[in-house]
């Protein structure tokens, strides 16, 4: 005998019982492989409920969880984004950086062929000694072999921003210094509060005590797991297909049922305990990883609040070490100090620029970093929600 079946349902979750509706039509071929007959049995249209008694109403648990789901997935996104400004404040800073010391190399390096240049007239007449003079000799070679290794680091760090960004080769990036930074004061409290209310961490929590709180309703539910059904509709049949639709013999299919378990020999009882067993669990590792989550935002406030004393400070010794760097040029000329004192005017000079430099950079990723996490604009005074919204209306 030689069967086919093809069957076409519509369903509908009722969300108040945790049922379901279904609206189905159906046909079915038959032929005795040793006759020519052909047999057509149809099911035009058909409607069955299926209720379940004691078991869990999936759709309200979805609607509890969906919802969640979707707050979690829309704050990553938004985070996701923060994260692309984090990297491009790193690769603008190490531009930035690298644009700073080729300027001091080439300003180190004119100064280095100046003062070589007096030294040798000096030695010239016997003021200064040989070996001070081969020694400001080596300090020009040095600052153009660094001067050299300044602009390799630049061409790096302009071709690491351009790919970042897409731009071509032949787009050229002039990095500019940044002002005085805004007066911001984080308040812990205020920062942790904005990050459990927008960040996805906080989602994420939400969402998996909610599923295991589902899970466990899910093997209670199935202990008592009896399931209410009926179906009703019509019926066709027929040795043609036009015959099995017409005429039609109503309320010809007719069901009621229920369905239940009788023994499981406590399979259902020990699902509940590892479902219970694996909720607390969750509960255990969501609270441990809340802890860690405040604690790494009360450090970040912390590194904050302190970042904009430490770049003050930092300012203000970038101001005195070019101070005197110049002074000690001008001393050195008139013959006042040494060598060794101007090598460590210029080293100082250098290493306060380098530091100004780097506790700028902390200000801004310590902001950014905390403002990824709130996804709260401290500085505007607004959330990062509004952006996502017109992208998604687009």
């Amino acid at each position: 005998m030689l069967g086919l079946n093809a069957e076409l349902s519509i369903d509908q979750h009722i969300a108040l019982t945790g049922g379901k509706v279904s609206l189905n039509t159906s046909l079915d071929f038959t032929r005795q492989l040793n006759t020519s007959g052909n047999e057509f049995m149809s099911v035009p249209v058909g409607i069955t409920l299926s209720q379940p008694i004691f078991g869990v109403n999936d759709q309200k648990w979805k609607r509890r969880i969906e919802p969640v789901c979707y707050q979690e997935a829309k704050a990553s996104y938004i985070e996701s984004v923060e994260d692309v400004t984090l990297y491009t404040i790193s690769y603008f800073f190490s531009l930035l950086q690298a644009t700073e010391n080729l300027a001091i190399a080439k300003q180190n390096l004119e100064n280095a062929n100046t003062l070589y240049d007096i030294a040798i007239a000096k030695c010239g007449i016997g003021y200064i000694s040989e070996s001070e003079l081969m020694q400001l000799h080596l300090s020009a070679l040095q600052a153009k072999g660094k001067l050299t290794e300044a602009e390799s680091e630049l061409n790096s760090a302009m071709f690491q921003l351009r790919s970042f960004l897409g731009l071509s080769e032949h787009n050229q990036i002039e990095p500019l210094m940044p002002g005085s930074v805004p007066a911001v004061y984080m308040d812990y409290q205020q920062v942790l509060q904005k990050a459990l209310e927008n960040n996805s961490f906080a989602r994420s929590i939400l969402r998996k005590q909610l599923e295991a709180d589902y899970e466990v309703a899910i093997a209670k539910g199935n202990r008592r797991s009896i399931n209410l059904f009926a179906s009703l509709g019509y019926t066709g049949h027929g040795y043609r297909l036009e015959e099995a639709y017409s005429p039609l013999k109503d309320n010809q299919v007719v069901q009621v049922g229920v369905t239940l378990p009788l023994l499981d020999w406590g399979k259902r009882k020990g699902k509940v305990k590892v479902a219970e067993s694996n909720r607390e669990l969750i509960l255990s590792q969501t609270k441990q990883e809340q802890l860690n989550f405040n604690q790494h935002i009360f450090l970040l406030v912390e590194k904050f609040n302190n970042q904009a004393a430490q770049l003050k400070i930092a300012e203000e010794a970038d101001e005195i070490a070019l101070k005197r760097y110049y002074t000690a040029i001008e001393t050195f000329k008139i013959g006042k100090i040494d060598i060794l004192d101007l090598n460590d005017a210029q080293q100082s000079k250098d290493q306060a620029k380098q530091k100004h430099m780097e506790e700028l950079y902390l200000f801004w990723n310590y902001y950014y970093n905390i403002r990824s996490l709130a996804l709260f604009d401290f500085i505007n005074n607004r959330t990062l929600d509004a952006d996502f919204e017109r992208l998604v209306r687009k």
